[in-house]
């Protein structure tokens, strides 16, 4: 560094040493304060950097990149920048957004409606364009602020990864919003820009337009007044950082060679000798014949028919595009992309303290190889966190389905009554001691999630019903009768309609129920108690069940 830069940093240390912001661990104080007390300034008023040490100069490399974090931070908030990215995203798709909300249909059969008029197309594929190329120079802008307000963030954070974006037919956090602070997504359009690139202009339009659509649909959440943000779209590395590409893609070899070796039972020196022991197989069946774990080498859950059919449409829907014909080319893509990702989801949620959530289930296949070819995994909260992750979106989806479908009222409601912690509390009781008994066994703690929530809606429930049977009657009918989940309806009785006021007055005389004014004053009693049992966390999710 020059002497003027690192005179600022030792400007900055002063004055954290000044404020009280700056310490120093009891058995390092003097040296530190000796080291601190030799340094001298020049006659031009800058630092002699001969008389600053090691000790100096690592502490004022902290401090730089402590001050400049907190500068940029203070510069720009999170809220600011999610606001301005989507005022993006409303001007290019809110249009289009309204018709299909009108249209009732999701992003997929809207998008491909529109982009099969050609005379829309042609109208709109400079302005998809000139919008894909505004997003990324608005994240070169931006990115360092987004990063840094996340990855300085000790809220509870689910990283999406494994996909482009969530799947636009449901909003994924409708489950981790109910676990997680916030959920943080990738920008789809940095992430498909080279893509684009190679499409034709009516799929080009299709897929920008799906993509908007999609994004669009997390706009309430992401901009929603709550302490903590529900969502945060980011930039993804990859497409900024030239640096965390090849750390990924270095990653990514390393684990191909390692998976390869147990696929087929046989150790391989390197990157070359593996792309050369592909290149001897002619066929899909030659190369299934050869494994040892054919069951560890998967194109897509979802598809039908054998292996050796997966590595054949591989390259019939991919080879033209991606320039492939020989299935140990389409494997050793498969290997390299997979791991890509898995590695990329891996580190994105580790730099930024977050939970991984892997939803789709091919991608949670590999991202469970690539922790078990690197001894890696997450630990304590984290790795409760993607249990808890991972049953909301299998065994508590299935058996509960609402439960993928709370609405963003309900989301920001348990925010603003601080009822988040009380449900975190919920799903993760008793989580943490199967996991530590048994790390890889998703099922079981799925099965706990599940147990944990149903328990706590029964409980729910039987309390309503505690309150619906309060022996408090008017004119023949029980006051509990008319309590309802999310408040209590005050029948005519009280209104003063003439009927059930008339029925009031006889039965007050004949002394059969209290007087109106005593009734009132209960009711009121109940519609406390009703309130306070619908302002906890469980009482927002079951008042907003369908």
């Amino acid at each position: 560094m020059d002497r003027a830069e690192t005179t600022r940093r030792l400007e900055l240390l002063r004055k954290r040493i000044h404020d009280g912001k700056f310490h120093v661990a009891p058995h390092l104080r003097e040296g530190f304060e000796t080291s601190l007390q030799r340094i001298r300034t020049a006659a031009d008023g800058l630092v002699d950097e001969t008389t600053v040490d090691g000790r100096i100069r690592s502490t004022l490399l902290m401090i730089a990149y402590q001050s400049d974090r907190e500068e940029w931070k203070d510069l720009v908030s999170l809220k600011q920048i999610q606001e301005a990215y989507f005022e993006r995203l409303q001007n290019m798709f809110g249009q289009p957004f309204e018709m299909m909300i009108e249209a009732k249909v999701d992003p997929y059969h809207f998008a491909e409606w529109y982009a099969s008029d050609q005379a829309r197309v042609k109208e709109t594929i400079g302005v998809a364009d000139d919008f894909v190329s505004g997003t990324i120079e608005f994240w070169e802008n931006i990115s360092d602020p987004t990063w840094i307000h996340l990855e300085d963030s000790f809220d509870t954070k689910a990283v999406f990864t494994g996909e482009i974006f969530p799947d636009g037919r449901s909003n994924v956090v409708s489950s981790t919003g109910i676990y997680f602070d916030t959920t943080i997504l990738p920008d789809p359009f940095l992430k498909m820009a080279s893509v684009f690139e190679q499409m034709d202009v009516q799929d080009r339009v299709t897929e920008i337009l799906r993509l908007g659509l999609q994004v669009l649909q997390y706009k309430e959440l992401a901009t929603a007044d709550v302490p903590k943000p529900l969502v945060a779209v980011l930039p993804d590395r990859h497409g900024l950082e030239e640096g965390y590409r090849k750390f990924v893609h270095d990653c990514a070899t390393d684990d191909a060679v390692k998976h390869a070796a147990r696929l087929f039972g046989r150790r391989f020196s390197g990157i070359e000798e593996l792309t050369d022991f592909l290149k001897r197989f002619k066929t899909s069946g030659d190369i299934v014949a050869a494994l040892h774990q054919p069951n560890e080498l998967v194109f897509a859950t979802e598809w039908k028919g054998s292996l050796s059919d997966h590595i054949d449409r591989f390259i019939l829907e991919n080879g033209k595009k991606l320039g492939i014909a020989a299935p140990g080319q389409a494997v050793f893509l498969q290997l390299l992309t997979r791991f890509s990702q898995a590695n990329d989801s891996y580190q994105r949620s580790r730099e930024l303290r977050g939970t991984p959530i892997v939803r789709a289930e091919t991608s949670w296949l590999w991202f469970n190889w690539m922790l078990r070819a690197n001894a890696q995994g997450l630990e304590g909260d984290a790795l409760t966190g993607l249990h808890v992750a991972r049953a909301l979106g299998t065994t508590v989806k299935r058996e509960i389905s609402w439960l993928g479908n709370v609405p963003a009222a309900a989301l920001i409601e348990i925010r603003k009554t601080g009822a988040m912690d009380e449900i975190r509390a919920l799903l993760g009781s008793g989580i943490r001691q199967l996991v530590d008994a048994r790390p890889d066994n998703f099922h079981r703690t799925g099965d706990k999630v599940f147990d944990n929530l149903y328990a706590a809606f029964q409980s729910h429930e039987k309390q309503i019903d505690v309150l619906r049977m309060k022996k408090w009657k008017f004119a023949g009918l029980d006051v509990g009768s008319f309590f309802v989940i999310g408040g209590i309806e005050m029948t005519a009785a009280l209104t003063g309609l003439p009927l059930f006021g008339a029925a009031a007055a006889t039965a007050s005389r004949l002394g059969v129920i209290p007087t109106a004014k005593d009734l009132k004053e209960k009711f009121g009693k109940l519609k406390e108690e009703g309130a306070k049992l619908n302002s906890t966390g469980v009482g927002i999710l079951f008042k907003h069940k369908p």
